[in-house]
């Protein structure tokens, strides 16, 4: 990615405020957008400013880093710094890209920014600069961004839901219901109780002569996924 990236820092205590500042600024591809104090002071610079990565604390004044999020239209990358260790989990549900855990060093940092970086070169191109490029998926004790573009289509298991990308599947324990909030509405829609498609990647919707419609994904394994009866005419809207 050529254009710098553009930092928020928002962070309620001083000297970490200011060090992760001077860290920002030690690095020449990015540039320093804004700071906010606490959690109402970041929804505010985060709503005006135009930006690309937010350095967030998670236990902020007024509001927490949390619901700072929930409060701003777009999702940004975020990496969290907290001296909170059992915040991880959740961080990265709200999509983060990284979780550092106070007192961290210039090096560690670095590796944040590097990361991020490595997520802004596979998808500047897809989905633009400033929104939210993927989703981040928790994997036992692992944990994945999945640019949305990679996403084939989500089943529900039982208790957990398979994203299935042309690389490999990816097992978290999700509902669909929750997995529906956190994909695009603009290109992913839910076609029956156990499946959500990425409609990039439909090949052909077939009816039979029953009048149920089938929908066929370009993927190796060509999947054929039913389309409920109750999705189908919002399921054409959509199409058309």
């Amino acid at each position: 990615m050529s254009q710098d990236i553009r930092v928020i820092v928002v962070e309620d205590e001083a000297p970490t405020r200011d060090l992760l500042i001077r860290y920002v600024l030690d690095r020449p591809e990015l540039k320093l957008a804004g700071m906010a104090r606490d959690g109402e002071e970041a929804v505010e610079v985060m709503t005006n400013t135009d930006f690309d990565l937010v350095f967030m604390d998670i236990n902020l004044p007024r509001l927490s880093g949390f619901e700072a999020l929930e409060k701003v239209n777009k999702t940004p990358y975020i990496i969290f710094t907290t001296a909170l260790d059992d915040r991880a989990v959740e961080a990265f549900e709200l999509g983060a890209i990284d979780y550092l855990l106070k007192p961290f060093s210039q090096e560690r940092f670095g590796k944040s920014v590097d990361r991020a970086m490595q997520f802004f070169k596979k998808t500047a191109s897809e989905t633009g600069r400033g929104k939210k490029n993927g989703l981040f998926i928790t994997e036992k004790e692992n944990y994945f961004l999945v640019p949305f573009s990679d996403i084939i289509y989500v089943s529900s298991h039982d208790n957990s839901c398979v994203i299935h990308t042309a690389e490999r599947d990816y097992v978290t324990y999700s509902s669909l219901k929750l997995m529906e909030t956190r994909l695009p509405q603009d290109l992913f829609f839910r076609i029956y109780k156990q499946y959500i498609i990425n409609v990039s990647h439909v090949l052909k919707v077939q009816s039979d002569l029953t009048g149920n419609y089938t929908v066929f994904l370009k993927d190796e394994d060509e999947s054929q996924l039913p389309i409920g009866r109750k999705y189908l005419s919002q399921f054409k809207e959509f199409l058309a």
